[in-house]
């Protein structure tokens, strides 16, 4: 393989723009914690394309090893028109221990939903309804069953 890549210099190219164009917009950078939510999205979701990604987010989250709090991705994936299981990343606060603090979603607080229209390169907020579990962070599972995209304002210009 090493040598096929010396011989061809455009494979290397060619590579670098297909992950460009296929390049997920929601990238999770954070570490895995071994501490998680499931959110089960159920196929019966109409508002979503193949392709579309969904973004879980808690707005009052852990984003930093020092236990600064804010909105912070817990977990994403890309929907293809089936079921979509997303495991979120709960955080981790060892420090009474003398331990790190893991950054994460806060067990308790509700699940906020993002999607990234592929078709509209476009990110919405979503509401969502649930038909199993209560959208929040508390190590089981929430299943999804609707999501509604949530209107965008338009842009605003203030010319003088």
């Amino acid at each position: 393989m090493i040598t096929f890549l010396k011989a061809h210099p455009r494979f290397l190219i060619i590579s670098i723009i297909f992950n460009f164009i296929f390049a997920q917009h929601f990238n999770v950078d954070i570490d895995e914690t071994g501490e998680s939510t499931l959110f089960i999205f159920e196929s019966s979701i109409s508002s979503l394309n193949t392709g579309d990604e969904l973004g879980i987010f808690d707005t009052n989250g852990i984003v930093d090893d020092q236990g600064n709090s804010g909105e912070i991705l817990v977990g994403a994936g890309i929907w293809t028109g089936s079921q979509l299981e997303i495991t979120a990343i709960t955080a981790v606060d060892l420090s009474q221990f003398g331990g790190p603090i893991l950054p994460g979603a806060v067990s308790g607080n509700t699940m906020s939903l993002k999607v990234w229209k592929s078709d509209e390169l476009l990110e919405y907020d979503a509401a969502y309804s649930t038909s199993s579990g209560s959208g929040s962070f508390n190590g089981l599972f929430s299943a999804i069953n609707n999501i509604e995209l949530e209107e965008l304002d338009p842009p605003y210009y203030n010319v003088e």
